[in-house]
């Protein structure tokens, strides 16, 4: 798939004292007014939410009253930008709520779904509980537009294509459901003026996400980049548009992926995303609930490997156990296919192929190479050739030419010479 690289604001390295938590232990008590004109404003049944609990992090209703707060209180600048239409105003977020809103109640009838509204009536699934404050303040902004009766149609694209699932728009001018939700990230990144930096980085990289399939028709141009990090540091250092750009380290390791909101690291149980269209200056640790890499907060048991990729314009989830069966994720039923066994005991994983091939492949402890085929959920038999016992890495730079990445942290060109843009570093993983 091709990450879309646009920047769409700036924030600075530090949290205010005024600036809104992000994070629900962050969030002081609930008094009890704020509490109770929530609950009137929209119609909220405290029962299915476990009660009055206006304190615990990690009760549900203490989560939506959190939710909510992160919505009235806040606050936005003036200003420009494409993704910013006035769809609806900054400063009438709460309200508009509230006149979208019959009730919210809390539910599971409908396990694979984060939530959904029946005639402005919410129902907020398990799914919505494991979000972000920000993933889930987009989950009810999202819901609220649907009241006014904007519905979603096939999508044409993405892990949806060729699905009954209805789960996409067909364009941002559309103003539906999914264009509300970037407008509120859009609008959050740019003009944002009391919100953590943090939310503000996590708005970023869900807008890029969701630009990435959500529309049949596409409202960012996509441009691919290649990304190392530096062997020393794990610094990740863009090389896109001529440009060699140094981003913000990451606290975690892991393996670099290429993922629908730019890239991640993967340590075989959960993901943290990389934060490439803007530095603050201070290591990060944002865990990816942007990406499909997010399912792996499912799941108890380590994953060998996880990999988002595209097959022309089908998007595939495939996960790896530690026991080498593999599985693809099945995006309309909610849920992971049946895991097959596999007779591949996999080292590795790669995207691409020293010939330039695109795809998914399983590289064997042997360095046998066998392509994975999403369409039929197995793994073929084995191409010829064998991996390189001394290559780390295959990628593209801007201009389509393939690049590899030795053992010895070099990125060599086609022609087996330094590449002039890396050649004074050494590297330990690239991804496009």
């Amino acid at each position: 798939m091709k990450t879309i690289l646009l920047a769409i604001g700036f924030w600075g390295s530090f949290a205010a004292a005024t600036d809104l938590p992000y994070l629900d232990g962050e969030f002081r008590c609930t008094d009890t007014d704020t509490a109770d004109r929530y609950i009137m404003n929209f119609s909220i049944d405290v029962k299915s939410f476990g009660g009055r609990e206006f304190c615990k992090p990690e009760a549900d209703m203490k989560k939506l009253l959190n939710d909510l707060t992160i919505i009235e209180q806040g606050q936005f600048a003036e200003g420009s930008n494409p993704l910013i239409r006035g769809m609806i105003s900054g400063s009438n977020y709460f309200s508009w709520m509230a006149s979208q809103t019959r009730g919210v109640q809390r539910g599971n009838d409908i396990p694979f779904a984060t939530a959904y509204n029946s005639f402005g009536y919410f129902t907020m699934q398990d799914g919505w509980t494991k979000l972000s404050t920000l993933g889930r303040v987009g989950t009810v902004l999202h819901e609220a537009r649907h009241t006014a009766g904007y519905r979603h149609i096939p999508c044409t694209h993405g892990p949806y294509m060729n699905s009954s699932v209805a789960g996409c728009d067909t364009s941002y001018d559309y103003g539906g459901s999914h264009a509300v939700e970037m407008e509120y990230y859009a609008r959050v990144t740019v003009q944002g003026t009391n919100f953590h930096p943090v939310y503000k980085s996590m708005a970023r990289l869900m807008a890029m996400a969701r630009a990435n399939f959500t529309f049949n028709t596409p409202i960012l141009r996509q441009r691919e980049a290649l990304l190392a990090l530096d062997k020393t540091n794990s610094t990740p250092v863009l090389f896109t548009a001529g440009k060699r750009v140094v981003r913000d380290a990451s606290t975690q390791t892991g393996v670099l992926k290429r993922t629908s909101a730019g890239a991640s690291l993967f340590d075989g149980m959960k993901a943290f995303a990389l934060e490439l269209y803007q530095r603050t200056g201070m290591p990060t640790t944002i865990a990816d609930s942007y990406s499909y890499f997010k399912l792996l907060e499912r799941d108890t048991q380590p994953m060998k490997d996880l990999e988002e990729f595209d097959v022309a314009n089908k998007r595939y989830l495939v996960a790896i156990k530690v026991d080498n069966s593999f599985a693809n994720y099945d995006f309309p039923g909610g849920d992971w296919k049946a895991f097959q066994a596999s007779h591949v005991d996999v080292a590795r994983t790669a995207t691409t192929l020293i010939d330039g091939s695109r795809g998914f492949f399983l590289i064997s402890k042997d360095q046998h190479i066998y392509p994975y085929l999403a369409d039929r959920q197995m793994v073929g038999p084995a191409l010829q050739g064998n991996w390189p016992t001394n290559l780390n890495a295959v990628a593209f730079d801007e201009n389509q030419k393939v690049l590899t990445l030795t053992s010895d942290g070099q990125i060599l060109d086609a022609q087996g010479r330094p590449w002039a843009a890396s050649a004074d570093t050494q590297w330990s993983q690239m991804v496009n």
